[in-house]
């Protein structure tokens, strides 16, 4: 199965994301971006992709990931930004349109440390880099510079916006299906943090 683990948005927060990316489908109207959005329902915080996993590793992996030890912690999603990072005046390309984590972003690292930590003894490769950061949409095309100038203003006009804040009390094993209208999500094991 192809899996990673996450930690899940709550609904007001996928809610407001949703408004979000429905301000860069406006500036998209005839499609010349090609932005491929996130399904808002599914959106989350990935704390590290597994890949394909046989079906008997899940229960080494589950066993491993309830060895963490993070306490419930908040975080606040604020401003939307871009990989691959550079000034707004300097952007040359842009794949990824993300919104930032302004509170909880150490504890979701120190999270993620733990999570590497349990499963590189099950031979899972350690991420090269972690980003807190949610994925609004990737930009399936290279665009021309009039095409990131109108991406770059929309992006400058919600680099504070604010999402909101929750309550990060699990984490998820989870399965991802691929299917041709995007992928499906759903949890394998819940693991409840502080427990």
């Amino acid at each position: 199965m192809r899996a990673f683990i996450a930690v899940d948005l709550s609904e007001e927060l996928r809610a407001k994301i949703k408004g979000i990316q429905k301000q860069f489908v406006d500036l998209d109207k005839q499609g010349r971006l090609k932005l491929k959005f996130v399904n808002p329902w599914q959106v989350h915080q990935t704390v590290k992709f597994l890949g394909d996993v046989p079906e008997n590793s899940v229960e080494e992996i589950k066993i491993a990931l309830a060895e963490t030890t993070q306490k419930p912690f908040d975080i606040k999603l604020r401003g939307v930004g871009f990989f691959p990072e550079a000034s707004l005046e300097k952007a040359r390309n842009i794949r990824v349109v993300w919104i930032g984590m302004e509170k909880g972003e150490e504890e979701l690292k120190t999270l993620q440390k733990e999570v590497e930590s349990e499963l590189s003894a099950l031979g899972f490769p350690p991420e090269k880099r972690f980003g807190a950061h949610v994925t609004l949409c990737r930009v399936k095309k290279r665009l021309s510079r009039a095409e990131i100038r109108l991406l770059l203003n929309k992006i400058a006009e919600l680099k504070d916006v604010e999402v909101g804040t929750m309550l990060v009390e699990e984490l998820k094993l989870k399965r991802s299906t691929l299917t041709p209208k995007g992928p499906i999500y759903e949890d394998v094991w819940v693991k409840r943090l502080g427990e």
